[in-house]
């Protein structure tokens, strides 16, 4: 089953360490006062750290919300730059879709939520897919399939990108300041 929603902004990536997580940031320090709900998901199950709380945990997934903007992490990052609320899924791709419905519960579904998963794109169309790739680096296969879906691909170097951040706003769906 597909999930549309308009007001979900998906960011996903060519491979690690492409700028996916300080793009997010920027867009939610742009977009704070919509009480922007942050997600990241990552199919790697790690030890939780001081600040993540519980909200749901079975053998399949985990999943915690952030309470700590000190922590370095990622979700923490998300929290620091303005986040109303951040959720951290640790979840295999086959139980992402349980997993994510069970997060959306835990807010109001109207809100903006910015997210940050390949795999999810399998499950929902957002209103706005973006896709990073590092300059002058050749995509992973795994993500090429996601690549054709993207809305729009934006070059980085990791730090600046081909479409500023900034431009991305939220007014009832994820648009790009400029685009119709």
């Amino acid at each position: 089953m597909t999930l549309i929603s308009r007001n979900i902004l998906l960011v996903s990536g060519s491979g690690r360490n492409v700028g996916k997580t300080n793009f997010l940031c920027e867009v939610i320090a742009q977009n704070a006062n919509r009480n922007v709900v942050a997600i990241k998901i990552t199919p790697h199950f790690h030890e939780p750290t001081a600040g993540l709380v519980s909200v749901a945990v079975s053998e399949n997934y985990r999943i915690f919300q952030e309470t700590d903007a000190t922590s370095g992490k990622d979700s923490s990052l998300f929290l620091r730059s303005g986040a109303a609320k951040v959720f951290y899924i640790q979840t295999t791709d086959i139980h992402l879709e349980e997993a994510f419905s069970i997060t959306l519960k835990q807010v109001n579904p109207d809100q903006p939520f910015v997210t940050e998963s390949a795999a999810l794109r399998r499950y929902i169309s957002p209103g706005l897919y973006v896709f990073i790739q590092k300059e002058k680096e050749e995509v992973k296969s795994s993500a090429l399939e996601m690549k054709k879906l993207a809305d729009v691909i934006v070059c980085s170097d990791g730090q600046q990108y081909s479409l500023n951040p900034k431009s991305i706003l939220y007014n009832q769906t994820w648009k790009i300041n400029g685009i119709a």
